[in-house]
């Protein structure tokens, strides 16, 4: 009887265990996508626009253009050089589509 309690014991404990496994697995499979979402691809960065702070991936390459340059000015006039939680720009949604697509097209 005790050898049938003690595997019983080994089971469970196995059961936990490889329970703990499964949960450890999925929760840093939950932290790595959550992390590659919040890089940037290669070529590209990030920033926040309008009132709700939408996060818009754009080319490095707009940074060369008048308009983009015009807009980070305004940026750094309203907001300085140390934004905590990335670079913002201030306009709403609707302007900075507009002169995105411009831009992109350019």
């Amino acid at each position: 009887m005790e050898i049938k309690e003690a595997s019983k014991t080994q089971r469970e404990r196995r059961g936990a265990s490889s329970l703990k496994q499964m949960l450890m697995k999925r929760c840093s499979s939950f932290v790595k996508k959550s992390n590659e979402e919040d890089v940037p691809k290669k070529g590209h960065f990030a920033v926040y626009v309008g009132h709700f702070r939408d996060r818009h991936v754009i080319p490095i390459t707009s940074l060369n253009h008048p308009t983009f340059k015009m807009m980070l000015q305004k940026s750094e006039e309203e907001f300085g050089f140390r934004q905590e939680s990335g670079l913002t720009i201030p306009c709403d949604q609707n302007t900075f589509l507009t002169l995105l697509d411009s831009i992109t097209s350019y």
